[in-house]
């Protein structure tokens, strides 16, 4: 019985869980409710009568029943939710024994053959064997050694700064008024150039003013006044920053002296300029746990493109669109 119903009944929980080949969950076991504390592994906890192994040729006997016991359903959570609260285990169970009637159902009304079948069984035996793969080269990424740590620790130093930042936002090109119809596209190519130049100038020169002491603030909202924005501009102030919190892009900051200004930094809305506050460098001990789980991020994803990179596929595009 429990033999067809599991990969869909994996492949139902693994959809609320996450999607295939995401970086699984951590599994670490849910917190035991207190009530569940006194019931003995072999305790019966789910009984469902008239669900059993029986000839699809036969009717369920009167005695026909499927027991699952504490330790059977645990470890079915284990394995497909190990995250899963305590207080959603009822709903679990609830959903799993609905899936053992329909099961038990249709066998009995004879669909659980035939190509639709087949086809659906293929699906969720794929979207199971997905997740198992995934789960497994998570495990694998998952085995650190202190010397990795070690080693991560030293490779990427800017990561494990913390500074006092503050920001400021330059736009990047000016919320000019929609352009007189009249023009051609080449006169319209040429407005959005010289507005973009003069944002980069206005950035530049603002930077120079940073650099002299000017508050980061007063000249933020003359830069958004020069670009036309309408409303508040953002905060300058971030408070303690953590290079690991910082993107790629801006990690640069992070090599600047307490009490300097950043260069000019590309952001999809314009420019950004830092001052750095005060910096202290994070002692290895305190980062531990955040560099295992960086380790076992990045070690996964390039398990996981290389899986993805080894199958050529090719779709066709008058079928599906480009």
């Amino acid at each position: 019985m429990i033999k067809w119903i599991g990969p869909v009944f994996i492949l139902c929980a693994t959809i609320i869980a996450q999607s295939a080949l995401a970086i699984p969950q951590t599994t670490q076991p849910a917190a035991e409710a207190s009530p569940a504390a006194n019931v003995g592994p072999d305790t019966p906890v789910i009984t469902v009568r008239g669900v059993c192994e029986h000839p699809p040729s036969q009717k369920p006997g009167p005695d026909c029943k499927k027991v699952i016991t504490r330790a059977q359903f645990e470890s079915m959570i284990q394995t497909v939710r190990p995250n899963l609260p305590a207080s959603e285990r009822r709903e679990f169970a609830e959903r799993y024994v609905e899936a053992l009637v329909a099961d038990e159902q249709a066998r009995d009304m004879g669909i659980t053959q035939g190509e639709k079948f087949e086809v659906r069984s293929r699906v969720a035996r794929a979207q199971a064997m997905s997740q198992e793969l995934s789960i497994a080269l998570y495990e694998k990424a998952s085995e650190i050694s202190e010397q990795d740590l070690e080693n991560y620790y030293r490779q990427h130093p800017d990561l494990f700064i913390e500074a006092d930042l503050t920001r400021m936002l330059i736009p990047g090109i000016q919320q000019l008024p929609p352009p007189d119809q009249t023009l051609s596209d080449e006169e319209r190519g040429k407005r959005d150039h010289d507005s973009e130049t003069l944002m980069k100038e206005t950035a530049e020169r603002l930077r120079l003013r940073a650099v002299a002491g000017e508050d980061l603030e007063k000249l933020q909202a003359e830069a958004f006044q020069i670009a036309l924005v309408q409303g508040e501009a953002p905060s300058t102030k971030m408070g303690k920053v953590r290079g690991m919190d910082l993107p790629p892009s801006q990690l640069p900051v992070m090599e600047v002296k307490a009490g300097g200004v950043s260069g000019l930094l590309p952001d999809r809305r314009g420019y950004l300029i830092y001052r750095v506050g005060e910096k202290r460098v994070l002692p290895l001990a305190e980062v531990k746990d955040e560099i295992r789980k960086r380790i076992t991020d990045e070690r996964f994803q390039a398990e996981n493109d290389a899986v993805m990179n080894a199958a050529k596929i090719t779709l066709d595009e008058t079928y599906f669109g480009k």
